[in-house]
C-alpha cells in the first residue's frame, strides 16, 4: 500500500521498543499504517492504530498481511515464534544513520537502529536486532532472531548462534564463537568460546552454572499456527 509514492509497513508490536522502530521507519519515509499487540497492558500511549495480535484472537481472526511487516518484539524466542507463524512478507528497517557497508549482508525483517554499525562482509540473519550504536565488524557471521543491544561491540570474525542476546555494552574478542540461544549480560568481555544455552557474565565471561540461556521459541504455539501455546488454547 502506498500514498503517491510513500510506501507503508505494519509493525507488530506496541510498546517501547516498537517506537524505536516506528522512529526508523519515518526517517527511511516509510510509513506506519497500523501496529498489533499481543500484549495491551504493556501499550505504549504513543503507539497509535493498534489492532490485537494473533496471540489474542487466533490465527483465524488475524487480518491478512498485504504490505511488508516489521517484527518490533524485543524478546528474541517471540520474534522466533512470530516470525514462523505469521504469512508475511518481512521488511527491513534500517535508520538512515546506520551504517551498513556494501558488503554486508541483512536478512528479511532485520533491524538496525540509530548509530549501529555493519562493517564489510558481515552477514546477519533474518530478524535480528542490532540496537542503536551496537558495532558488528567484519566477517561476523550473526545467527537469526539475535539481538545486540545498545553499545555493544562485536569484533572481526565473530560468530553469534540463533536466538542469543548480546547485552548491553558487551565486548567480544575477534574470532569468538557465541553458540545458540545463550545470555551474555550487560558489560560482558568475551574471550572464549561460550557454548549453546548458557548465560555468561563479567571481564571476563564466566559462566554461570544455575542459569540458562535465551527462552527458544515454544514448538507448540509454532506447530499449531498459533493456536496453542504452553499447552492452552488461544482464544
Amino acid at each position: 500500500m502506498t500514498s503517491g509514492e510513500r510506501p507503508f509497513y505494519d509493525v507488530y508490536g506496541a510498546g517501547g521498543h516498537a517506537q524505536v522502530v516506528v522512529d526508523a521507519l519515518r526517517e527511511r519515509g516509510i510509513g506506519v499504517r497500523r501496529m498489533y499487540n499481543d500484549s495491551p497492558a504493556n501499550q505504549h500511549p504513543a503507539s497509535r492504530d493498534v489492532l490485537p495480535g494473533i496471540r489474542v484472537v487466533g490465527p483465524d481472526e488475524f487480518p491478512s498481511l498485504d504490505v511488508p511487516l516489521v517484527l518490533a518484539v524485543g524478546i528474541n524466542g517471540e520474534r522466533a515464534e512470530l516470525a514462523q507463524v505469521l504469512d508475511a512478507d518481512f521488511g527491513q528497517a534500517v535508520h538512515p544513520t546506520a551504517i551498513v557497508a556494501r558488503s554486508a549482508r541483512i536478512g528479511a525483517g532485520t533491524v538496525v537502529l540509530a548509530g549501529a554499525m555493519v562493517q564489510p562482509n558481515a552477514r546477519i540473519g533474518r530478524h535480528v536486532l542490532v540496537n542503536t550504536g551496537a558495532s558488528v565488524d567484519h566477517d561476523c557471521v550473526i545467527g537469526d532472531y539475535v539481538h545486540i543491544s545498545p553499545q555493544a561491540a562485536l569484533s572481526g570474525h565473530v560468530t553469534v548462534g540463533e536466538g542469543t542476546h548480546i547485552g548491553v555494552g558487551a565486548v567480544v574478542i575477534p574470532k569468538v564463537r557465541i553458540g545458540r540461544w545463550c545470555k551474555i549480560g550487560a558489560g560482558t568481555v568475551v574471550i572464549a568460546d561460550v557454548p549453546d544455552h548458557v548465560t555468561a557474565v563479567g571481564n571476563p565471561a564466566r559462566i554461570l552454572p544455575d542459569r540458562s540461556g535465551e527462552v527458544p521459541p515454544d514448538p507448540v504455539f509454532v506447530s499449531s499456527g498459533g493456536r496453542q501455546q504452553a499447552g492452552l488454547r488461544v482464544p
